[in-house]
């Protein structure tokens, strides 16, 4: 996950997977391909990038399942025939985990009368392919309505999650509960059970404020899917095409697995919806940047930009982004500049008052700074600010204030 990518790779990356959804589109995917028929573009295009670079890139970039799956990819590159149908094999392993986990947690939220909808995972790979191991492994998303937020947390500590990062405000009922609820979306909880299985909990459905309706207009607008005889609530499809715009423009399109999403959902929008999705500012974006991985014309229904140059800085941002490691700042990694930049982008991702005031007092106090990650004691607000001023100018001065992460998921 930490390889810097070159242009030629990942444009390569990019060709492998217009070729894959061109073919889903036009219905032939599974159909064997003769040897005359491989495109000889492509093929020069592979032969001049490193097979080792190439593989790098695809999992960089979670594509694994979906090259693996059609059977020209495996024409044009058979030196990594057996690496992609490895690393696929075992992102299918991980989808039937992550399955299993959603089942278990849509039984147990069904059973304490907590309304909860499964975002993302295997309920976006059923809605897109009609095949819950199409997107490989991911974390389980579950969202609930913020005033059932204590409730679904106690649900969940009671069958052995605990809060990934250890101390937390939520769930408190303090004001620094009240405020970590605001300018934050979720929770991370992990449990150890034969693997460790983690859920990130959310009670707001995107970092972007005021582009969908509250919990109550999400839940009422619900889609079902069917995960081996179970019932599993989600987003509609309008929604849901929604969050995989708001999604990976949070990320800043650094995942073209993403981008794909944004494709295959795209296919499935009824004229109705598409005239009122592409009124929003998001979907034009990243339907713009997705453009860059395929020739959906549905995608370009939906830019309709008023000058061809519109959307093009948000094209050769996204290229920025797909070169560097995951979720990286960019090059050098923390600098003012970067983290300037990154604010920015991340305050431009909504026009709505509530999304300005929230993101902005996020960058400036996250929650996790409101209590002492020592002893879990709430902190003063003088001793909030300056430790928040030391951390500032500890970081400028080049010293290592960075919490240990978890491991890539």
């Amino acid at each position: 996950m930490n390889t810097l990518l070159t242009p030629a790779t990942l444009e390569t990356t990019k060709a492998l997977v217009r070729l894959v959804l061109q073919r889903e589109r036009d219905g032939n995917q599974d159909a064997p391909v003769g040897g005359d028929q491989l495109p000889a573009g492509l093929r020069q295009q592979l032969e001049a990038v490193p097979k080792e670079a190439l593989l790098a890139s695809i999992k960089r970039h979670r594509l694994e399942c979906l090259l693996h799956g059609d059977p020209l990819v495996a024409r044009l590159v058979p030196d990594l025939a057996p690496a992609l149908q490895a690393l696929a094999r075992r992102e299918t392993m991980a989808a039937l985990a992550l399955a299993s986990l959603t089942r278990e947690m849509a039984a147990l939220f069904e059973q304490a009368a907590i309304p909860m909808l499964v975002i993302k995972g295997i309920p976006l790979a059923l809605q897109t392919t009609g095949t819950l191991t199409t997107r490989g492994r991911g974390d389980l998303d579950l969202l609930v309505d913020p005033k059932r937020l204590p409730e679904a947390m106690a649900l969940l500590e009671s069958v052995g999650f605990e809060k990934t990062y250890g101390a937390s405000c939520i769930g408190t009922d303090s004001p620094q509960d009240k405020y970590s609820r605001f300018v934050s979306i979720e929770l991370s909880l992990v449990r150890q059970k034969g693997q460790r299985q983690w859920i990130d909990l959310h009670w707001h459905v995107s970092h972007a404020r005021g582009v969908f309706p509250g919990f109550n207009g999400l839940w009422n607008n619900r889609d079902y899917v069917e995960i081996n005889g179970t019932s599993v609530a989600t987003l509609s499809l309008k929604n849901a095409f929604v969050h995989a715009c708001c999604h990976a423009a949070v990320d800043r399109w650094m995942c073209i697995r993403n981008l794909v999403d944004v494709e295959r959902l795209a296919r499935r929008l009824n004229p109705q919806d598409l005239d009122v999705l592409r009124k929003k500012r998001l979907v034009r974006k990243t339907c713009a940047v997705a453009k860059d991985c395929g020739t959906n014309q549905v995608l370009q229904s939906l830019i309709r930009a008023p000058t061809i140059g519109t959307y093009t800085r948000f094209v050769y941002g996204a290229r920025e982004a797909q070169l560097l490691p995951w979720r990286s700042l960019g090059l050098g990694e923390w600098t003012v500049r970067n983290r300037i930049q990154l604010s920015l982008r991340h305050l431009n991702l909504s026009r709505h008052p509530e999304h300005l005031t929230s993101m902005l007092m996020q960058h400036l106090i996250p929650p996790e700074s409101l209590l002492s990650q020592e002893t879990g004691e709430n902190l003063s607000f003088d001793v909030v600010l300056l430790r928040r001023l030391q951390k500032l100018i500890l970081r400028i001065r080049g010293g290592d204030v960075h919490p240990a992460q978890p491991p890539c998921r």
